[in-house]
C-alpha cells in the first residue's frame, strides 16, 4: 500500500466545516506553511494567516484552533518574541487547539524560548536520526478518534524532523509510533532501499558519515502527540500531514474534524492588500530568473535534482534546503502576481520588498554560484560537512551567506524574511480573492 492508494478516498469532498477559519501562523513557515494553506484549501478548511504583529492584538482570540506549520522553530521563536510566545500560550490555556507540524511541533515542547505545551524535550542529536527525510510507516493507536476510518498503519511524510524525547507526560497521549522505512526514504544522502538491497552495513555508514543512519532507531518512537494544556489541547507531529499525498491528509482531515470546535459568528474581516505594481512584478522576475540560473547551476554539476515540486535532493555537504525554498517561494509568488490585474502606480509595501529581494537576490546568487564550485572542489579531497571548517575561502563564504549554523542566518535570513512579508501578501490577496482551488504544485516548476 501507498500514499496513491487512497488518493481517490481523499478527493472525496470532506464534510462541512462548522467551526471558525483556522489561523496559521505564518511568521518563518514559506515552503511549510504553503503546504499547510494548500491542504487545507484542498480538504476545504477556511484559513486566516497570522503575523507576530496580529498574535499580539489578540487576533487569535477569533479563532479556535492555531496550526504552526514546520520550518525553524528557533526562527519562528524569533519573529514572534517573547510576548507572542506568552499569548499563543495563553490561547491554548484558555481552551484553543494549537497543531503544529515538524518545527511547529518543536517550538511547543519544553525548552528556551519555546511555548512549553507539553512536559517533553527534544532527543539530543546524538541520540536520535538526523537526516531522515520521505516516506515512514506510522502505526496508530485506533481507539484514539483521530484514527477514525483509518487502517492501523499508514504511510506519511517526514521531511528531516526531530524527535520526541518520550511520550511519558502528564496528559500526553501517543496518537501514532513510527514502524518503519517506506518508499523513497532516505537518510542523509543514502536512499534506505538500496542500502538494504545492496547487502551494505549502516554501522559502516555512521563510520564513514560520523553520524547516525540506521533506519531502526525511529522503529517504535512517538511520531505524533496529542495532550492536553489547561482547558486547551495541543497535538504535535513531527510527520508532515499537509504533504500533498492520500493518507497523510486523511489523518489530518480526521484531526482538524476533531479540533475545529463552534463558529463564533462572523469571520474576521481583515484589510485585502493593495495588488502588486508593474515594477514590483519586474522586480520579482528578475530576481526569478537570477534564483532558475542558480538552480539549473546546481544541476549542472550535479550537486542536487528536483526530489518533489517543493524540495530539492541535494548531496551532502551543500545547503540544498535554502536553495530550493529560495526558488519554490519566488515562483510561487511570481506566479500569482502574473495572474494579478497589475496597478500601474507604486504600491505599498510589494514595491519595497519587491526591489529589496531582488538586490538581495542577486548578491546571494552571485556568490552561491562561487560557494557551491568550492565546496565541490574541497569534496575531492575528502568529505565536506556542512558545519565543520573547510578552508578560508569556504569558511568566510558559508559565514556569509548562511551564518554558522544549522538554521539559516546571514544574507538568507535576510532573504526570507523579505519572503515571509512578501508571501504573506501574497497568501491573503489569494485567499480573499479565491483566485484559485488548483494544488499549488500541480504545475509544472516553471512559471
Amino acid at each position: 500500500m501507498t500514499q496513491a492508494t487512497c488518493a481517490k478516498d481523499v478527493a472525496n469532498p470532506p464534510e462541512s466545516w462548522t467551526g471558525p477559519p483556522v489561523a496559521v501562523l505564518w511568521d518563518q513557515s514559506l515552503v511549510w506553511g504553503l503546504l499547510v494553506i494548500d491542504a487545507l484549501e484542498g480538504l476545504r478548511v477556511p484559513y486566516r494567516p497570522l503575523r507576530a504583529a496580529q498574535i499580539l492584538t489578540e487576533a487569535l482570540a477569533a479563532h479556535q484552533l492555531l496550526i504552526v506549520p514546520g520550518g525553524w522553530a528557533t526562527h519562528k521563536a524569533r519573529a514572534v518574541g517573547a510576548e507572542g510566545l506568552e499569548r499563543i500560550r495563553r490561547f491554548v490555556q484558555r481552551g484553543g487547539a494549537y497543531l503544529g507540524f515538524c518545527g511547529g511541533a518543536g517550538l511547543a515542547l519544553a525548552g528556551p524560548a519555546s511555548l512549553n505545551l507539553m512536559a517533553i524535550h527534544r532527543k539530543t542529536l546524538e541520540n536520535r536520526l538526523p537526516n531522515a527525510s520521505g516516506e515512514v510507516w506510522i502505526e496508530g493507536n485506533p481507539q484514539h478518534p483521530f484514527w477514525k476510518g483509518l487502517p492501523v498503519r499508514i504511510p506519511v511524510s517526514i521531511w528531516w524532523p526531530s524527535q520526541f524525547a518520550s511520550d511519558d507526560a502528564p496528559g500526553v497521549e501517543c496518537v501514532a509510533r513510527y514502524a518503519g522505512p517506506g518508499e523513497d526514504f532516505w537518510v542523509a544522502d543514502l536512499c534506505a532501499a538500496d542500502v538494504a538491497s545492496s547487502g551494505g552495513s549502516w554501522k559502516e555508514w555512521e563510520k564513514s558519515y560520523g553520524i547516525n543512519l540506521d533506519p531502526a532507531m525511529l522503529h517504535g518512537q512517538p511520531a505524533i502527540l496529542d495532550g492536553r494544556v489547561g482547558d486547551g489541547r495541543a497535538v504535535l507531529s513531527y510527520p508532515h500531514l499537509e504533504t500533498p499525498d492520500g493518507w497523510g491528509r486523511r489523518l489530518l482531515n480526521n484531526i482538524l474534524r476533531c479540533l475545529q470546535g463552534k463558529s463564533f459568528g462572523a469571520d474576521p474581516r481583515d484589510p485585502i492588500p493593495e495588488p502588486p505594481s508593474i515594477e514590483a512584478h519586474r522586480a520579482l522576475e528578475e530576481a526569478f530568473e537570477d534564483v532558475q540560473s542558480l538552480i539549473a547551476f546546481g544541476e549542472r554539476h550535479l550537486l542536487w535534482r528536483w526530489r518533489r515540486p517543493w524540495v530539492l535532493q541535494w548531496q551532502r555537504g551543500v545547503r540544498g534546503l535554502e536553495y530550493g525554498t529560495l526558488y519554490v517561494t519566488l515562483r510561487f509568488a511570481l506566479a500569482h502576481c502574473s495572474r494579478e490585474n497589475l496597478s500601474s502606480q507604486p504600491t505599498h509595501p510589494w514595491g519595497e520588498l519587491a526591489e529589496a529581494l531582488r538586490h538581495a537576490v542577486r548578491r546571494f546568487c552571485r556568490d552561491a554560484r562561487r560557494l557551491l564550485l568550492e565546496e565541490k572542489a574541497a569534496s575531492h579531497n575528502g568529505p565536506v560537512g556542512k558545519l565543520q571548517p573547510v578552508n578560508p575561502t569556504v569558511d568566510a563564504l558559508r559565514q556569509a551567506l548562511f551564518g554558522g549554523g544549522m538554521s539559516h542566518a546571514g544574507l538568507s535570513q535576510e532573504l526570507f524574511d523579505i519572503l515571509d512579508a512578501l508571501l504573506y501578501l501574497v497568501v491573503e490577496r489569494r485567499r480573499h480573492n479565491r483566485s484559485s482551488n488548483r494544488s499549488f504544485w500541480s504545475a509544472e516548476r516553471t512559471v
